[in-house]
């Protein structure tokens, strides 16, 4: 019973401290079981992109369950400087080794308990809310979602509760190595001493920055782009962390040997100040800059791809029906068109055909266009196809007059502009850019975006391609545009490189993408409360390390309005630098993830700077939310001294 009363009186005694540790974990205990619920949906099984949505499902529960993870090793090791002194007086009062390791496993407990309880009851009720907005992103109705799903309580309860079993060892290790003494009055912090190694992590920091954002700006839309990014997201962590730990603090150290810059009394006390909150708090600042990154970068991506899904469409399928062949449609596939369409009860324009060159695949360098060959030829430079259309061609199927002299010629290239001395290959152009083309398609759906030459006649000896377009009326529901459409492609016996419909089109993107949005809203909710607390528990950090600063520059003859000036703009100061650096991150990572996206043929640049801009000032908004409340926390313990 003793121990019972111990430990409500602890809860009592550290509201502060407990309330936003157990809100945070019931939050993401309902995150987990909302991922749980969502994967094992049977409904969701009968969908034609059941196992897609079912891997994105299982690698957004993985992730959050890391993100979990990481959380409660960095929330318990809080807990476990504040509860030390605690253990302390109460084995000064007698209580053994024995009697303190039952009180942490009753406290680990009484955690468990609350966090999953809680927890799963809120989860089981957004779950609901979840699956809506889920189900309304993929565009799919008549979906069920029972009220609860068991085997998710289940699993989050062996997740949840290992969890707390590996702390719970990690707290008992601890106590079983530490004696009374040290209990009661933990080791002071040695000063640092910063030597040649120090200087140069901070150096390696800046170096692997600037490396990985020096690749994200020159990748290009090639099979390797994704691996590129990759490789720079792994250095932005490395530099970031290294930058925030050693390289803050040499560039303080800097204008600290500047005598005539340090000694006087606003930079001395703001420069001593800053240098050790960044030795004290260089690790929390920079993951709180790595989680705003995150959480700006998954949001930007998620939400552009969904957003462009009819820029997308529209690449690969102009036209409702459009059909790709090396030879033109035969009377007998004209006619299963017709059938197909008479069936269905569908009305079909006029068909639009025209003849193309075939793509031929390759890469520039300069302004020179190195022609590999077909599809089967590309390697890891292969960056675009060349396609190319006759003048008359084009005049018929835009409505327009243009007419181009010997070697002239127009470009369409929607990734990158290209004109002025050109060669493709061995023909030199003179070329001009075109800026709208209706009829730009991409054919096989490669990941290699094409450009479309506009000259007066196709290369002599060139392999060409037959495009037919064909646009229809259909009175009736997605699902019978969707029956009609997958019903003609198998009477046509065509594979699906060369037969694009666009409802069937965008249906699959939108089942993808929706997916992908509803995980990175997800995730990033989980990162967004995982920042929160850590900002939180930085902030209470600060103020009792405040607490005898604000003592000492009082006792030096500051005024304490001078003192709490000074000390709260050191903490804005600091506050802000994580914000900025993932800004900074965001706008380094764009261009890579534009390169990415080119490869899913999006090219909507207006849009990315909308989106980008938008979720920016949203996190900004957030953020001073946060910094005001827990401001709030922070100016009452230091101002208890």
């Amino acid at each position: 019973m003793l121990f019972f009363k111990l430990i409500n009186s602890s809860f009592k005694r550290n509201l502060k401290v407990y309330i936003p540790y157990l809100a945070s974990m019931i939050m993401l205990v309902a995150i987990n079981y909302i991922f749980k619920a969502v994967e094992i949906n049977r409904s969701l099984k009968n969908l034609p992109s059941a196992a897609v949505t079912k891997a994105l499902m299982q690698t957004g529960s993985t992730f959050i369950i890391l993100v979990t993870l990481a959380f409660m090793i960095y929330v318990n090791r809080f807990l476990w400087q504040q509860r030390q002194r605690e253990m302390g007086l109460y084995s000064m009062l007698g209580m053994t080794s024995r009697d303190l390791q039952v009180l942490t496993i009753i406290e680990k407990l009484y955690l468990l308990v609350i966090s999953l309880f809680i927890g799963i009851l809120f989860g089981v009720i957004f779950d609901r809310l979840a699956f809506l907005g889920f189900a309304h992103l993929l565009q799919i109705e008549h979906l069920s979602q029972p009220w609860v799903e068991w085997p998710a309580v289940t699993n989050t309860i062996l997740i949840i509760g290992g969890f707390f079993l590996i702390l719970m060892v990690i707290d008992l290790i601890k106590l079983f190595r530490l004696n009374p003494n040290e209990l009661w009055q933990p080791k002071q912090a040695k000063i640092a001493r910063h030597g040649k190694l120090f200087t140069f992590a901070g150096l390696l920091g800046v170096a692997a920055l600037a490396y990985a954002y020096y690749l994200t700006i020159t990748v290009k839309p090639r099979i390797s782009a994704l691996s590129t990014f990759m490789l720079a997201v792994f250095l932005v962590v490395i530099g970031t962390y290294l930058v925030f730990i050693t390289g803050s603090i040499i560039v303080l150290k800097i204008l600290q040997k500047n005598k005539r810059y340090y000694y006087r009394p606003r930079h001395f006390i703001a420069i001593s100040g800053m240098l050790q909150r960044m030795e004290q708090n260089g690790a929390s600042l920079a993951t709180i800059c790595l989680l705003c990154s995150s959480v700006l970068v998954i949001l930007f991506t998620s939400l552009t791809m969904y957003a462009g899904i009819n820029d997308t469409v529209n690449s690969f399928a102009p036209r409702d029906l459009t059909i790709i062949t090396s030879q033109k449609l035969s009377s007998q596939q004209e006619a299963t068109i017709k059938s197909v369409a008479s069936k269905h009860q569908a009305h079909l324009d006029k068909p639009l055909t025209f003849t193309t060159s075939a793509p031929q695949y390759g890469y520039w360098k300069n302004n020179h266009f190195i022609i590999q060959g077909g599809l089967e030829n590309m390697t890891n430079q292969t960056t675009n196809s060349i396609i190319t259309m006759s003048t008359a061609t084009y005049n018929r199927i835009s409505g327009q007059k243009v007419k181009l002299g010997k070697d002239k010629a127009l470009i369409y290239s929607p990734a990158k502009e290209h004109q002025g001395s050109l060669q493709v290959g061995s023909q030199k152009y003179q070329a001009k850019v075109l800026h709208n083309f209706n009829y730009y398609f991409n054919p096989s759906h490669s990941i290699y975006s094409p450009i479309f030459v506009i000259t007066n006649n196709l290369p002599a000896n060139a392999a060409t391609i037959n495009f037919t377009g064909i646009d229809y009326h259909l009175q009736g529901s997605k699902k019978e545009h969707l029956q009609f459409e997958n019903d003609l492609q198998a009477k046509l016996h065509l594979p699906n490189q060369v037969y694009s419909s666009r409802t069937n089109l965008k249906s699959q993107l939108t089942s993808l993408y929706g997916g992908i949005v509803f995980l990175g809203i997800l995730i990033s909710f989980a990162l967004g409360i995982t920042t929160t607390v850590v900002i939180y528990f930085k902030q209470i950090t600060e103020g009792y390390e405040d607490q005898a600063r604000f003592r000492t520059m009082q006792q030096v003859g500051l005024s304490e309005k001078e003192t709490t000036k000074s000390i709260h703009s050191q903490v804005l100061m600091v506050f802000m630098l994580p914000v900025v650096g993932a800004i900074i991150n965001l706008c380094f990572a764009i261009p890579a993830i534009r390169q990415i996206l080119i490869q899913f043929n999006f090219y909507n640049v207006q849009l990315m700077t909308i989106i980008a801009v938008s979720i920016t000032l949203i996190l900004l908004c957030l953020y001073f939310a946060i910094y005001g409340l827990t401001t709030r926390i922070y100016r009452k313990i230091v101002e208890q001294s």
